[in-house]
């Protein structure tokens, strides 16, 4: 009880603190619109940084008080009554972290690191399937669905790589840089989550460092031997990389993306039918 009573006092305080910031934002964006007004340049930039800083506040608090309010849950309700969220929500939860097209082993580890609950990956394949099936039913049943990543160069789902429909369909392709593009873009997603995570005192922080740390490693300069990640240093490391290739890997995704143009919902959504060469499959089997 007295432990419940103190998160719930660290709930209160960062709420109060988050209310200081909204107030302290809506002055920060009425000194900008005064400055705008004006013609003041250097108001201008005071006011933008002062939001830029106020917004950045805002997150970090925002994170610190999810977790406030998580772990009173924890303590308010026994283990065998905690509603458990369907996999599908884990998914989409797990993507939006992410923010790029990932494996079902991905989205799994991460959901494991985050909540505690490890859905076997050879599940996704079943999900997949039924979301289409009830999507073709009826598309606007879900604001979002669980759909595949699609070939860049065949416009044809990648069913090994899960994305969100809530995505516009440039973000759900995936060309010949698309990989290592996307892979930069998760370690960086990660690293933000963990930094969050860090700064809100969560347990949940270990867990993704430890995710993260192979794919860190794979980025060089990112990690230094034996040390924890530096998220800043990995951040950095990332985008370094990523200026080399994002352009050219925009440009493929975008010519994908015109060739859609025409296409149905579905068929921006699941991807076209692969057609079967029935001549080759013929000789293939003789």
């Amino acid at each position: 009880m007295e432990a419940y009573i103190a998160i719930m006092s660290r709930t209160l305080s960062i709420a109060e603190k988050l209310t200081r910031n909204a107030e302290k934002l809506q002055q920060a964006y009425a000194g900008l619109a005064k400055s705008l007004g004006a013609g003041d340049a250097v108001g201008r930039e005071r006011a933008q940084a002062g939001i830029a800083e106020l917004n950045a506040e805002y997150e970090s608090l925002a994170e610190q008080l999810r977790f406030a309010e998580l772990e009173a849950r924890e303590i308010a309700a026994p283990r065998g009554r905690k509603p458990a969220k369907p996999l599908r929500e884990l998914a989409l939860d797990a993507l939006d972290d992410l923010g790029v097209p990932a494996s079902p082993a991905l989205i799994a580890d991460l959901t494991a690191a985050l909540t505690g609950i490890r859905p076997s990956p050879s599940r996704f394949a079943s999900l997949r399937r039924d979301e289409e099936n009830a999507a073709r039913r009826n598309i606007a049943a879900r604001p979002a669905w669980i759909v595949p990543a699609i070939n860049a160069a065949e416009l044809t789902a990648i069913p090994r790589l899960l994305s969100s429909s809530a995505w516009n369909l440039e973000r759900r392709i995936i060309g010949s840089r698309s990989m290592r593009t996307d892979h930069l873009r998760i370690a960086e997603s990660l690293a933000r989550r963990l930094k969050q995570l860090r700064e809100a005192g969560a347990p949940e922080a270990k867990n993704v460092e430890r995710l993260l740390f192979p794919i860190a490693r794979a980025i060089p300069g990112a990690t230094e031997t034996g040390q924890p990640i530096d998220t800043d240093r990995l951040t950095e490391a990332a985008r370094a990389e990523l200026s080399v290739l994002e352009d050219a890997d925009r440009t493929e995704r975008g010519e994908a993306c015109a060739r859609f143009t025409t296409a149905s919902q579905q068929v921006r959504l699941w991807g076209r039918p692969v057609l079967i060469d029935t001549a080759a499959a013929s000789r293939a089997i003789k």
